[in-house]
């Protein structure tokens, strides 16, 4: 019994240790194992921009990149679950990382987000609209997909990507 208890508390001050590790993308404070792999983790899934469509859309032509624009609300569960499920994957980082400039709007926020949601016509939640640097809508993928290569392929569908 003393054993797991043990082995509990070490997991736990792994966890606060890797919690801590990391802020404002940099690591800090830790040792440089802990310190490497806190920002391996960090680099490895789906960047998502915290920008304006406006500067993804310049940012994507710079960068010879489309735009991918991951629409949800607040209440969608399934969003949330791409969110903490999919999108971390390095599979997905790798792939999507190299072609787009990934932001992230509430459909229903009444801000901005929703004047795209209804410039594009997007009903559903999650939607994931790709648009060229232009804002010329090149696909649209609506709903979740967990499996990641199922969800990729989608995407290279779009892309016409083999």
């Amino acid at each position: 019994m003393k054993t797991v208890k043990n082995i509990c508390l070490l997991f736990v001050l792994a966890i606060c240790a890797c919690g801590n590790a990391v802020k404002g993308g940099k690591a800090e404070g830790v040792e440089n194992g802990v310190k490497e792999i806190a920002v391996e983790q960090k680099s490895q899934g789906t960047v998502f921009y915290d920008i304006t469509p406006e500067e993804a859309f310049k940012k994507a032509e710079t960068e010879g990149k489309y735009v991918l624009i991951c629409f949800s609300t607040k209440t969608c569960g399934p969003c949330k679950k791409m969110k903490k499920v999919v999108f971390p994957t390095a599979e997905c980082g790798e792939y999507l990382n190299k072609r787009f400039v990934t932001i992230s709007m509430d459909g229903e926020d009444g801000g901005i987000g929703q004047e795209f949601a209804k410039k594009y016509e997007v009903f559903i939640y999650p939607t994931y609209l790709v648009l060229q640097p232009d804002g010329f809508r090149e696909g649209m993928i609506q709903g979740a997909e967990f499996n990641i290569p199922a969800f990729l392929d989608m995407f290279r569908t779009i892309l016409h990507d083999k």
